[in-house]
């Protein structure tokens, strides 16, 4: 960069923003249109365009200490000077924080973030499937019955068994209220009917479950665990399958997420499902600052 080279933020115009987001921002999430991409961005209220010398060269969604699903209009690119200007714009936004968290950024962005100081915490990755009615039997060992808010305490002990030690382990407070949260906000008769809670008819416990939710639009898997002493029996894909049958004339495709490193992410692609491009949440920690409030 040019030591004279010069950045700013300029408030964007929603309706302005929303057409350059869904046209210059890639369609990482299989979201169903052009218009539906537009329209995601009408209402938000925390998009800049970015400038460089007084020439707009991308956009970015900036909240206190994060920054969110930027993109570079042509023929502009990212760099690390950039990167190092809404780093240290979202730490004076913030009150000098130490941390600045950076979501959804795209695998062409990693190495320019990585080069300003930012670590990778995690990567995810949508993948999208056809729904169609498919031959699915469960074993004659277990019970499949519509999720209900009072499996709500046995979905969380799955939960916690499940995801121990894991990738994407939380805590029980963590499951219990994303588990409440599906069910006051999931209601529809057609996402009830395509979920599962699956019974051990020897010992009358919850073994798994899958939770269907809607997104945009478009089915959603919400959740979809499987207990550590029942994996390799085909009970997530009796799950997916019975999700992706029952939709079938409903919508005609379903979602899901998956991080990356899961095992299950052979059993999506094994299944049927298309994967999307990977985004990642990174972080940016100010050591100095930490170390030196210490001190304070």
């Amino acid at each position: 960069m040019n030591d004279n080279t010069s950045y700013s933020l300029v408030a964007a115009n929603p309706t302005s923003y929303a057409k350059y987001f869904a046209t210059y921002r890639k369609n990482v999430w299989f979201r169903p249109s052009w218009a539906s991409l537009q329209e995601m961005m009408l209402d938000a209220r925390d998009c800049y365009w970015i400038y460089q010398d007084n020439q707009r060269v991308g956009g970015i969604s900036l909240t206190s200490s994060e920054l969110g699903s930027f993109f570079m209009i042509p023929p502009s690119t990212l760099t690390v000077d950039m990167v190092h200007f809404l780093k240290n714009y979202a730490i004076q936004n913030s009150g000098n924080q130490s941390k600045v968290d950076a979501y959804n950024v795209l695998a062409e962005h990693i190495d320019v973030l990585k080069s300003a100081g930012f670590e990778v915490l995690n990567t995810r990755k949508c993948m999208i499937r056809t729904t169609e009615k498919i031959e699915n039997d469960l074993h004659t060992d277990f019970n499949s019955i519509k999720p209900k808010l009072e499996h709500l305490p046995s979905m969380v002990q799955v939960m916690n068994e499940s995801y121990r030690g894991g990738m994407d382990e939380g805590s029980l407070d963590t499951y219990r209220n994303d588990v409440s949260y599906y069910f006051e906000h999931n209601r529809q008769d057609e996402l009830l009917n395509a979920s599962s809670v699956l019974i051990d008819k020897k010992t009358n416990q919850v073994v798994g479950f899958c939770l269907i939710s809607m997104w945009e639009d478009m089915p959603l898997v919400y959740d979809i665990v499987v207990k550590p002493a029942y994996s390799n029996q085909g009970l997530g894909r009796y799950m997916l399958y019975k999700a992706i049958s029952q939709l079938e004339g409903f919508s005609p495709t379903i979602r899901l997420f998956v991080t990356i490193g899961n095992k299950a992410d052979y059993l999506y692609t094994k299944l049927g499902f298309l994967s999307g491009e990977e985004a990642s949440h990174l972080v940016y920690r100010d050591v100095q600052r930490n170390d030196d409030r210490n001190y304070i």
